[in-house]
């Protein structure tokens, strides 16, 4: 059996969100919320098919999260639907068919397959977004985006990590100083919308004082109210010891692949 596992970032941001996951030679996305086109022209610049895919893990129902276009291609290719019991009946009304459907629960692994998922709800607008841990072959990759604020039970379940996608939405300054509608501020920055970069930072360093954290991916950078500039210069200013384990996924343009391998000697103290 082969150790460790890949995933990339297709696209993430207010336009779409979409990502994958690679276990051997079975393929998942996270949130399919990018075009089916650019989704299948992304996958290829990194050498994997669309046919491969088999699952899709939904975060929330947002429609840069769920594109409902995916509707048709998972039917013609029977993909699984995975999303926390709170979404199941919304991804049925976009006309997807109850043998596509599986409730992600607390903890569960998938039939036949290597995978574990746990899932984490965290608060995001009215109903909420779910959060997951992923484990194969001996990694474990923590997700987290649209989560409004840092709970301590996710905290506390994002441990002993190998890799970590988490969002950093805005630089708080930014999004102060922007001419966005107040109510809109409100909501982004109320504890139920997203988190600014030093919110993540913070988090994100928690979690690594647990974990042994390859690489750290930062999702959903709003392209109004952040600068990756800052975000960079933020975490070499706050976290040296982690600024070259950063990737900054990108609305346009897929990140890497990027590998995790099981923990040794080596990665826990380098």
């Amino acid at each position: 059996m082969n150790n460790g596992f890949n995933f990339a970032i297709l696209g993430s941001g207010s336009r779409g969100n979409c990502s994958v996951i690679q276990i051997e030679s079975i393929l998942y996305l996270v949130d399919c919320g990018l075009s089916l086109r650019q989704t299948r022209l992304r996958m290829e610049t990194l050498g994997l098919k669309m046919e491969d895919v088999q699952g899709i893990f939904l975060t929330h129902l947002d429609r840069d999260h769920f594109n409902t276009s995916w509707v048709g291609q998972v039917k013609r290719q029977r993909i699984r639907v995975h999303a926390g019991p709170m979404h199941i009946t919304g991804v049925a009304k976009a006309g997807l068919p109850e043998w596509c459907l599986h409730p992600v629960h607390q903890e569960m692994r998938l039939m036949h397959e290597e995978l574990a998922v746990q899932r984490v709800d965290v608060a995001h607008d009215e109903a909420g977004c779910s959060s997951f841990i992923f484990q194969a072959n001996d990694c474990r990759l923590g997700w987290a985006t649209d989560i409004g604020h840092v709970p301590s039970h996710l905290l506390d379940a994002f441990i002993e990590l190998d890799a970590i996608a988490f969002e950093s939405n805005y630089d708080r300054r930014m999004q102060e100083q922007s001419d966005r509608p107040a109510f809109l501020k409100q909501r982004i920055m109320g504890g139920q919308g997203h988190l600014s970069n030093r919110e993540a930072l913070e988090a994100v360093t928690s979690v690594s004082d647990r974990s042994r954290l390859q690489h750290i991916a930062m999702l959903h950078l709003s392209q109004q109210c952040n600068d990756p500039d800052r975000l960079l210069r933020l975490w070499q200013e706050e976290a040296p010891q982690l600024h070259e384990r950063l990737v900054l996924s990108r609305q346009n343009t897929p990140t890497d692949l990027l590998r995790i391998q099981p923990a040794t000697t080596e990665l826990l103290t380098g």
